[in-house]
């Protein structure tokens, strides 16, 4: 049975102190665009050309390889699959990396050296998010019923809890920021472990990697960047912390049916946060750390994860390619490191969901690497959302939110956004909270809550089985004529399809069928949801986008022709020569008159590719 909603936000005292014109939720900001750098110039990262010698003997060659390459680096720990971190005890500066990265590169006995990379956050765009607790009933819009005219993206969430309200047997790990404490979120959480083995950017004291994951702020102001430039090289300045792992853990396992604050998808979630990020994004080494103790693999000097996850969400994303034959040398062997860790993490059954970015562009690293389930944002009318990316690697598109900053047509077409926890502290962790957020990485817990509630219906489900039932159940992309089709010079608010947008829109309710009938299962027939509106109009003509050629509607059925009347019997001749009157006969009749009123009747059409729904947001 499905439970009841909740008809309120209950906002912290301190969240609806902050919004000043009376918002009741949090005004959440982040950066304008990801970025990757090789930060502080620590820290290299090799890989050996033969991976599988013994870990024992590994250590010894990469010794002796630094040391007849006069490279004054130390061997500092494993990657797994033959790669290892090396650490300088003093950064050098970039004209020592390069020298050297040209020495390590020429070793024959190293198949890769590169820089340690850094991984932004893709989650929130740059500019504050208005939610008014004033509309309670569209809140978590994007866990309601969808509805072709009001609710045209929603995920569907209601539909699927009829069948299933989640198991704790799936834990869900979150790579990110870390997590603050919240009273809606606490009783789902595993205890988590902080990879960020930086101390200046873990901001832990100087500790840098420990126990738990307590998210201590990511804020990095102008002034503190300014007075260490060589330390905070390739960093992005935010003046306010993300607190981005609360956010996206409480969209998975907010305490439910509990009659207040939000509601998570998974009832009975576990969630497992991994601290990857910290004041300069997520390192890449650090990542791959992350993925593989989530999984329960073994990572040097940490503990075993005795808690390990069946799913892995990452709300990052770089603005780097996930190939290894890419020209720089650098963003080549990162994508080996990523393939490698995410081989080991299918081979384990481990679905990786991860956020496809948010400039608008090609699809950012992890989400554009092979394995990787690749996640766009829709916005609430189930076309892209003004800022996602888009391309050949993601797999669906979900709700992501689609904020009003007052830019090109959002005031016609922008949404309320994707609410849930927060904390309310400006740098540091101050009070529990509620805040609305837009964002891809907003987008992709969807799909990793509907795939807890894959496994949840059928635990023998296979990771095959949950990534091919997430596509063949979803829904077709609407179709927003007027903003026609996304392309590299139409990347707003525009249409997407499956070479830009993947299968389509996620659609939870029917992802759990398929789970309970993987062998049998068969979609429904649906065609693309046409949209016309004013607003839409308006849009397209401010953004110059190419309209799609509105088909012309289905002609009516023509009525069938009234069947010609049956000529009358000619009478019996009357019998010869007896006397008797003649027969009265048979007279002539005709086919039924009803029948062609039958014939001529009309006919509902459900909406299709040809048929036009009217929405103004």
């Amino acid at each position: 049975m499905r439970a009841a909603r909740f008809t309120q936000l209950v906002a912290a005292a301190s969240v609806v102190a902050a919004a000043a014109a009376g918002a009741g939720l949090l005004r959440v900001a982040g950066p304008s665009k990801a970025a990757h750098g090789a930060v502080g110039g620590s820290t290299l990262i090799v890989k050996l050309a033969d991976g599988g010698q013994d870990g024992a003997e590994q250590p010894s060659i990469l010794h002796r390889v630094l040391a007849q390459a006069g490279v004054p680096l130390k061997v500092d720990s494993p990657l797994g699959n033959g790669w290892w971190r090396l650490r300088a005890d003093t950064p050098g500066d970039s004209a020592a990396q390069a020298r050297w990265l040209q020495a390590l590169r020429a070793d024959a006995r190293l198949a890769h050296a590169m820089r340690d990379l850094h991984e932004q956050r893709a989650a929130v765009p740059n500019d504050p998010l208005f939610r008014s607790a004033a509309d309670p009933t569209s809140s978590q819009w994007w866990l309601d019923d969808q509805n072709d005219t009001t609710n045209i993206a929603a995920a569907g969430f209601t539909k699927a809890w009829d069948t299933t309200t989640g198991s704790a047997a799936t834990v869900v790990a979150v790579l990110d920021s870390g997590i603050t404490s919240h009273g809606d979120l606490n009783a789902n959480l595993l205890p988590g472990y902080n990879f960020v083995s930086k101390p200046e950017y873990a901001n832990n004291g100087g500790t840098g990697r420990s126990g738990g994951a307590n998210d201590p702020g990511d804020a990095l102001s102008q002034a503190e960047r300014d007075s260490n430039l060589a330390l905070w090289d390739g960093c992005l300045v935010n003046a306010n912390s993300s607190w981005h792992g609360t956010l996206v853990a409480g969209q998975l396992g907010a305490v439910t049916n509990n009659n207040g604050g939000v509601a998570g998808m998974n009832w009975n979630a576990r969630i497992l946060p991994v601290r990857v990020s910290g004041k300069c994004g997520a390192s890449v080494a650090d990542m791959v750390d992350g993925m593989r103790w989530a999984a329960g693999l073994s990572v040097a000097g940490v503990p075993v994860n005795p808690n390990p996850a069946r799913i892995v969400v990452i709300g990052f994303s770089g603005v780097t390619s996930c190939s290894t034959s890419d020209p720089n040398a650098d963003v080549a062997a990162a994508a080996r490191l990523y393939q490698d860790a995410i081989a080991e993490l299918r081979g384990k059954g481990v679905l990786i969901v991860a956020a496809a970015g948010n400039l608008r562009g090609s699809v950012g690293r992890p989400a554009n690497c092979a394995g990787v389930f690749g996640v766009a944002a829709a916005n609430r009318q189930g076309f892209k959302a003004l800022y996602s990316n888009f391309g050949p690697e993601i797999q669906l598109a979900a709700p992501g939110g689609d904020g009003d900053y007052q830019r090109t047509c959002d005031p016609e077409l922008s949404d309320t956004g994707i609410v849930s926890t927060i904390n309310t502290g400006k740098t540091a962790p101050a009070t529990a909270g509620y805040g609305a957020v837009s964002g891809t990485s907003f987008a992709a817990p969807q799909v990793a809550g509907a795939a807890a509630l894959m496994w949840a219906a059928n635990p023998a489900l296979t990771l095959s089985q949950v990534e091919t039932g997430l596509k063949a159940s979803a829904r077709p992309h609407v179709t927003a004529y007027a903003l026609g089709y996304c392309t590299s010079t139409n990347n707003s608010r525009c249409t997407l399809q499956p070479s830009t947008g993947g299968a389509g829109l996620l659609d939870v309710a029917e992802a759990v069928k398929y789970a309970l009938a993987p062998q049998t299962y068969t979609a429904p027939v649906r065609s693309s949801l046409g949209l016309q509106s004013t607003n839409l109009s308006r849009c397209g003509q401010a953004q110059g986008s190419t309209p799609i050629p509105v088909p012309p509607p289905a002609p009516a059925p023509a009525p069938a022709p009234a069947p010609a009347p049956t000529p009358a019997p000619s009478p019996a001749p009357a019998p010869s020569p007896a006397p008797a009157p003649a027969s009265s006969g048979g007279g002539g009749s005709s086919s039924p008159w009803w029948l062609l009123g039958l014939l001529t009747a009309g006919v509902a059409l459900r909406p299709g590719v040809g048929s036009v729904s009217t929405r103004d947001d």
